[in-house]
């Protein structure tokens, strides 16, 4: 009886022991088919704009990428949206598209976190951005070298 309860108190031991080493990085597991990396911007200058006509152009309620504005979104804060200087879009030179989410980091809570790109502010603007809000929740704001990334995602070549 002794010998057959050794046996199994050594083989929960050895287990005990073993489980860790063999959950080493490189040890038995496959490398990330993708890996994150982070590209990250200043702007410049950052504001507040409302859409309204005096601060848009005749459809204020549509984005450059064409999207709708719900307003009752956009009141209730469901809707994080912001426009950046062209020189930040793809189709001029820049490295953001449309439907980009990016995390800015601008030191004030009330903005803080995920926007997504959905607007293209005026020509004569560089390295900018514009934060959308209704005109009811907030109608001024202007923060000074702001911090925006983006995360990008490439295949691993160890991965494959």
């Amino acid at each position: 009886m002794k010998n057959p309860l050794r046996i199994v108190l050594l083989s929960f031991l050895l287990a005990y022991i073993a489980a860790p080493v063999l959950k080493l990085p490189g040890a038995t597991t496959r490398p990330p088919a993708f890996v994150d990396y982070y590209e990250s911007f200043h702007l410049d200058t950052l504001t507040i704009y409302n859409p309204v006509r005096t601060q848009c152009d005749a459809d204020p309620l549509t984005t450059a990428s064409n999207r709708k504005i719900n307003e009752h979104k956009l009141r209730a804060g469901e809707i994080r949206w912001m426009a950046v200087s062209r020189n930040l879009l793809r189709p001029w030179g820049g490295s953001l598209h449309y439907g980009d989410t990016v995390s800015l980091f601008a030191g004030d809570t009330a903005i803080d976190g995920r926007w997504v790109i959905q607007d293209t502010m005026n020509k004569r603007f560089n390295n900018r951005g514009d934060l959308l809000f209704d005109t009811s929740v907030r109608s001024r704001g202007r923060w000074i070298n702001v911090k925006i990334s983006k995360s990008i995602r490439l295949k691993n070549k160890a991965g494959t």
